[in-house]
């Protein structure tokens, strides 16, 4: 059994006004943090939150402001996340974005001036729903190197994809531009767990299956030099274009110590209407149904949609509850303890 998703989030308002956070700000980053934990995403849901209210709490994030309107130009919105929680920035650009979509059919928005925005995923699916499809991004603190180099430059920089699909559905890609997020590393090293052999480098350039020496290390980029390109021209999205603070000069929340970390993200929507809605969806289905009938590979039983196992794990959970990691709930329950509030039982 796991917990209840209610249980979860009333833990993550509890923790989030400890350190300052109002109500309504609190709510928007608790929906965001549950929804990854639905979505078997505890990497950017349950084990952030020491790191998200250790920022808090040394005051290089500031937990009670709001995120602003820098600029409005045609279809084109920049959003100042005033550095505060990351997911009231995102939250701000699809509005903003949704809002341009509808007025010119296509839209887009930046931010900069933000933090860990969570998954991308999580605001992709929000633009499908408004019948957009859309493209995701956000950079982050160094961890991989350009291609051809040996020092950390680039971010793990997430891209995501998302289109709005016959019947409710939603297709949704997220990935990290490195072989695996440097969350699932993080987690692993909580778990005193191994990590398999291709993830990252160790500081000496060498493989290694050590979460601790990858974290010391670096990671490498998916697909080689087209994981580069990619994490690359997220960062170019993401803080070129807005402002925001780009490669080295980006902060880990992680470190020892901390500073503003200078975030940014970027989005862009084409709303489908534009195509004709009804004309779209039967050629969303048609492709649909061709990717799904084609024939399997020897040992595979069925093939998905990408996002559909998530989103099926959603599901589940939301009726059987979320389960975290034996180590990440005991960080949570300390963490509890320290800010004086109850503990998250599990």
């Amino acid at each position: 059994m796991g917990i209840e998703v209610n249980v979860l989030k009333h833990f993550y308002l509890k923790v989030l006004a400890a350190v300052g956070t109002p109500v309504m700000e609190a709510g928007v980053t608790a929906d965001a943090l549950v929804d990854a934990d639905l979505h078997g995403l505890e990497t950017h849901g349950a084990m952030r939150i020491p790191a998200y209210v250790r920022m808090a709490r040394e005051g290089v994030l500031q937990p009670d402001q709001k995120p602003a309107l820098e600029w409005h130009k045609g279809a084109l919105s920049l959003v100042n996340g005033n550095n505060t929680w990351g997911q009231l920035a995102a939250l701000s650009a699809v509005q903003e974005v949704v809002k341009n979509a509808k007025t010119h059919f296509v839209g887009a928005a930046g931010v900069f001036n933000t933090n860990h925005i969570g998954t991308c995923a999580y605001y992709a699916r929000m633009l499908a729903r408004e019948g957009l499809v859309s493209f995701v991004t956000t950079n982050s603190p160094p961890n991989m190197p350009p291609w051809g180099g040996s020092e950390p430059v680039l971010g793990t920089n997430p891209i995501c994809f998302s289109a709005p699909a016959p019947e409710g559905q939603v297709i949704v890609v997220d990935m990290a531009t490195s072989v695996v997020a440097k969350g699932k590393i993080l987690l692993a090293a909580q778990r005193e767990e191994a990590i398999p052999e291709g993830w990252a480098l160790n500081k000496a350039g060498q493989p290694t299956t050590d979460p601790n020496e990858a974290l010391q290390g670096y990671q490498l980029p998916v697909g080689g030099p087209k994981g580069y390109g990619l994490a690359l021209f997220a960062d170019i999205f993401s803080g070129v274009l807005t402002g925001a603070n780009v490669g080295t000069q980006l902060r880990s929340m992680y470190a020892k110590e901390l500073s503003p970390a200078g975030i940014g993200a970027f989005m862009f929507a084409v709303d489908v209407s534009a195509f004709g809605t009804d004309a779209v969806n039967a050629r969303m289905e048609q492709l649909i149904q061709m990717v799904l009938g084609a024939e399997l590979a020897q040992g595979y039983e069925q093939i998905y949609l990408p996002g559909q196992i998530s989103d099926q794990m959603a599901a589940q959970r939301a009726r059987t509850g979320i389960p975290i990691s034996p180590q990440v709930l005991d960080n949570l329950n300390n963490l509890a303890q320290e800010l004086g509030v109850d503990p998250l039982l599990g």
